[in-house]
């Protein structure tokens, strides 16, 4: 039997494939993304990869899960690390740490990111099956804190992730695309305690919990 096939007898060959993927487009981006050259890499045929994944959209998918999983395991790391008893400052300190881990996430994987909110990441979410990890859901639970501690009225709850969503997200977007003023590490860091600041002001109607 050839390397390839002991390798993958034990019917790693899926997250084998996975994992090549992801590292091909971090290195490459999507565009020049293929399942052929992710099979050869690998070291087996585009046959053999085929019978994991039908396409290469629906690599891209999978690729996408994973960085929703990196993204989401992040902003949990960050948001355990602010410690102390529930109060409406801890709720707000909460909210501003998932936003702040999702800019560090775009920053460090940007080509990821691409293909997390490109068409093959966001059907992930369209369908059935197990739950898919989803830092959107991490967002609504920091948000109904907010509301628990008295710090976000009950009637302004109601949409409150999209509009912190497209705060950050837009922002995450703008330094992804390297935008000039945004280049530095130094500007970077606080152009985004004042994006969250005003996603504090806009959700709470006021900056001081």
């Amino acid at each position: 039997m050839g390397r390839s096939s002991k390798r993958y007898h034990h019917g790693d060959l899926r997250n084998a494939l996975l994992e090549q993927a992801v590292k091909l487009v971090e290195k490459e981006g999507a565009d020049a993304f293929s399942l052929r050259e992710t099979a050869r890499l690998v070291g087996v045929s585009a046959n053999a990869a085929y019978r994991h994944f039908a396409d290469r959209s629906e690599l891209l998918t999978a690729v996408a899960e994973v960085g929703f999983s990196r993204m989401q395991r992040r902003a949990m790391k960050v948001v355990a690390s602010v410690s102390g008893q529930p109060s409406p400052a801890g709720a707000v300190a909460r909210v501003k740490a998932i936003g702040r881990a999702y800019v560090e996430f775009a920053v460090d994987h940007p080509e990821l990111l691409r293909v997390m909110f490109g068409a093959d990441g966001l059907s992930s979410f369209d369908r059935s099956g197990p739950p898919k990890p989803d830092p959107y859901a991490m967002l609504a639970s920091a948000l109904d804190e907010l509301v628990a501690v008295g710090a976000l009225p009950a009637d302004r709850r109601p949409g409150a992730e999209l509009k912190a969503w497209v705060v950050v997200h837009g922002f995450a977007s703008l330094v992804v695309q390297g935008v000039g003023a945004l280049d530095s590490k130094s500007s970077r860091k606080e152009a985004l305690e004042a994006v969250l600041d005003f996603a504090v002001v806009g959700l709470l109607g006021r900056l001081d919990p």
